[in-house]
Order: C-alpha cells, then structure tokens, then sequence
C-alpha cells in the first residue's frame, strides 16, 4: 500500500513542480500548482506518520530521513515559491521532494527503535530542517554556477526569463545558509544534550563529520560579514560544507545499515 502511495506522491510533487515553474509565465496555472503542493504534502506526512510508527515503534533508517528530508524540502519550497523569480529553485526543490517521496514505504524496521520522546523528536525534525535549507543552498549554488557560466559566454540573453539576476540568487543563497546553520546549531546542540550512549549508538561519525560542515558554514558566514565574500569561494564553499553534511547525514547511515547491519536511534 505504501509503494503505491509512494508512486502517486512522486507524481503529485513532479507534477507540482511543473505547474510551479510554468505559473511563472502562466499565472492561471498558480492555483493548480498549490493544490497539488497541499495535497502532496499532506499526503506525503500521513505516510511519514504511517513509516516511521510501524508496529507502535520510532524507526528512522536511511528511506525513512530521505523521505523525511523531501517532505521538508517541500515545506521550503512553498515558502521560496512565494516570490515568483524563486519559482525556478521552488520547481528544483520540489522535484527533489519527488524523489524523497518515492523512498516512501521501502525503509527498514529496527527492533531496537524505541518510543520517540519530545527531545529526540525535536533534534530530528532540527536535523532534516537544516539539511533541507543547506540542500536548497547548495542547488542555488549549483544555479549560480550555471549562470556565471552563461554570463562569462555572452549566453545570458538565452536564458529563460524565470531566473532571477545574478545578485539576487547569491542573497537567497546566504539566507539559506544563515538559516540553515542556526537549525544546524540547535540540532547540534540538542543532539549533545538529549542522545544518550553516543558511542555504542555509532553516532561518533555522525557528529565529527557534522561539526567540520558547522565550521565550514560558520566560516563562510563570518567571511561574508566581515570580508563581502561571495561568488565563486562562496559557491566552493557552500558545496564543500553540504557535501560534508550530506556524508554526514546519509552516507555514514548508508555504511551502517547496509555494509555493516547497525542503526542508530
């Protein structure tokens, strides 16, 4: 039942994501392409719900946070979506929440997952927010990379006009990062203070791995403020930080659970 569900949310958000994208051109497409994004995403958080409670227990393996994580990125992509010359990011963002959504109802049940307290809870849903905003950062950074390209080439004028200027995709970008490393802080944070048994847990990797992308985006943040640091060294440094995050967070479960059959909670 919930590979199906899966298939029909992977359809919804695609085709989301289109309507988003051509309402930019096509205003009469907007109300279409909300609805779809609503009923997505309420669907999409029904079959979370369903997931990760399965047999009365808290499970959250690799499918189940990549699912969590589109779900999220769904969310951010209506709030980006709000201002038309983001839409192209919103479209991005939402194809990406397809592909979470298609993860939906192939996760793993660990019998030692336990009930979910509010604390554990809270630094999950910290955790996806800020890979979710990190992740948008990282696509804008992808997109400004494409159109510096362009512009370096003379190409600009072939671009469609649905992407926003240089200068505007680069703030949207910081604001991304800057919301995504406080997210990150108190995800930090509340992963210190609320998980117990941090080594027999293997959440070591995790952690280092995690606090090295904190200091990434943290140095780039100060560069910013205090240096106007910005195009390519921001770009550079903006992959690198999320790419150390996305290890972080996936690839180190991907080891565990499927080289090496272990789980953290």
């Amino acid at each position: 039942m919930l590979n199906v569900t899966a298939t029909i949310l992977f359809v919804l958000y695609a085709a989301s994501a289109w309507a988003m994208l051509r309402s930019a051109k096509l205003p009469r497409l907007e109300p279409i392409a909300w609805v779809l994004i609503f009923v997505a995403i309420v669907g999409h958080s029904d079959a979370i719900m369903h997931m990760m409670r399965l047999n009365a227990r808290f499970s959250i393996g690799l499918l189940e946070a990549l699912s969590l994580l589109g779900w999220t990125l769904a969310v951010l992509a209506c709030l980006i979506s709000i201002d038309r010359q983001n839409r192209v990011l919103g479209a991005i963002l939402m194809l990406s929440a397809a592909v979470g959504a298609a993860m939906t109802g192939f996760g793993r049940s660990y019998a030692e997952a336990t009930g979910a307290s509010w604390e554990l809870t809270a630094h999950i849903l910290l955790s996806m927010g800020a890979a979710a905003l990190l992740f948008a950062a990282a696509v804008t950074a992808i997109l400004l990379v494409f159109l510096d390209r362009r512009l370096r080439t003379r190409r600009i004028a072939d671009l469609p006009s649905a992407f926003p200027p240089l200068d505007a995709l680069e703030k949207v970008m910081f604001r991304l990062i800057a919301a995504g490393f406080g997210l990150l802080t108190l995800a930090l944070i509340t992963g210190f203070v609320f998980v117990t048994n941090l080594f027999t847990q293997n959440l070591v990797q995790k952690t280092v791995l995690s606090l090295i992308a904190w200091l990434l985006f943290g140095v780039l943040l100060i560069g910013r403020l205090r240096f106007g640091w910005r195009g390519r060294s921001a770009v550079r440094w903006t992959l690198w930080g999320f790419g150390i995050l996305a290890v972080a967070y996936f690839g180190v479960k991907f080891v565990l659970e499927y080289l090496f059959g272990r789980h953290w909670g």
